[in-house]
């Protein structure tokens, strides 16, 4: 299960990137990275009982699109450089959904001090921990104080 779920990551963010290349810049590590904070994501919701999360594309696209809107007009927060929130992004990028979350961080070189940060802050905790979202989206780009990082937790309608 795990396999398939870096895989998927591994695939996407590879993708992504592609996608992304003219946009923003991505760390040249960025697959480790994703892989290591699904991994990290998945290892906490099942220490604590709950079910692992998979990979989704479309959460995906949402994520990138943040982390190079962040990356490329230097700023850093939820509400986007157009004035999107988390829901917005994930609509406008096809994923009807149910519930949805959004955990951003920036500066930490690893995913393990990510996953730490985010499971030592209340609200990054209980997005990761949300019973009720089933899939994820991951991005990692390179800006000016080190990588961004962005979580969308999700669960389609």
């Amino acid at each position: 299960m795990l396999r398939s779920i870096l895989a998927a990551v591994f695939l996407m963010v590879t993708a992504q990137g592609a996608a992304a290349a003219n946009s923003c810049a991505m760390p040249g590590n960025v697959n480790q990275m994703a892989n290591e904070v699904a991994a990290g994501v998945n290892a906490q919701r099942q220490a604590n009982g709950l079910a692992p999360l998979t990979y989704n594309p479309t959460l995906g696209r949402a994520a990138t699109g943040h982390a190079c809107d962040m990356s490329t007009h230097a700023f850093f927060g939820h509400k986007g450089s157009n004035g999107s929130n988390v829901g917005a992004r994930v609509r406008s990028a096809g994923y009807a959904y149910c519930t949805v979350a959004e955990n951003l961080a920036w500066g930490f070189p690893t995913a393990g001090q990510i996953i730490g940060g985010w499971m030592n802050s209340a609200g990054h905790r209980a997005n990761m921990l949300h019973p009720r979202v089933k899939e994820m989206g991951i991005a990692i780009t390179q800006g000016a104080q080190g990588p961004n990082w962005v979580l969308v937790l999700g669960r389609s309608c």
